[in-house]
């Protein structure tokens, strides 16, 4: 039995608003692209207002200052109709990006061998020259 999707049991309206939602943080990203990231500033629409929920009075702030290059770069991208900003302060507005870490990369001796080797009998250079490189970086380091 094949599972459903997810999208059948969601109500259609909350998906177009979650969805306008993150077009809008992309259009203001290069403007406050730090301040989304760090989940301190989350932005909506309602009606013909935007709404900036911040975590802190300094970022409401900075906002006020910015808040006619926000509502341009907001009708740059196509989210026309909005003429005003309304700024709230919550000490959570989402949770932060996480952060990705880096698993560290294991294999074994005879695996790196065969990768030299088949880098040794490969003609073209770009694809040599990673492999070679992939055999090199995937030493375990010594106990």
């Amino acid at each position: 039995m094949k599972p459903q999707r997810i999208s059948r049991f969601i109500a259609h309206d909350w998906s177009t608003h979650s969805s306008r939602d993150r077009g809008v943080e992309r259009a203001m990203e290069p403007l406050v692209g730090d301040a989304l990231q760090a989940g301190r500033l989350a932005f909506t629409l309602r009606d013909d207002s935007l709404v900036a929920i911040c975590a802190d009075r300094g970022l409401a702030t900075e906002l006020r200052f910015q808040q006619r290059e926000l509502l341009k770069t907001l009708a740059a991208a196509g989210f026309a109709g909005i003429e005003r900003m309304r700024i709230r302060l919550t000490h959570t507005p989402r949770a932060p990006e996480p952060a990705q870490r880096l698993e560290p990369r294991e294999i074994p001796e005879s695996a790196r061998q065969i990768l030299a080797d088949t880098a040794a009998g490969i003609q073209d250079d770009g694809l040599a020259n990673a492999l070679q490189r992939l055999a090199r970086a995937a030493k375990t380091p010594p106990d």
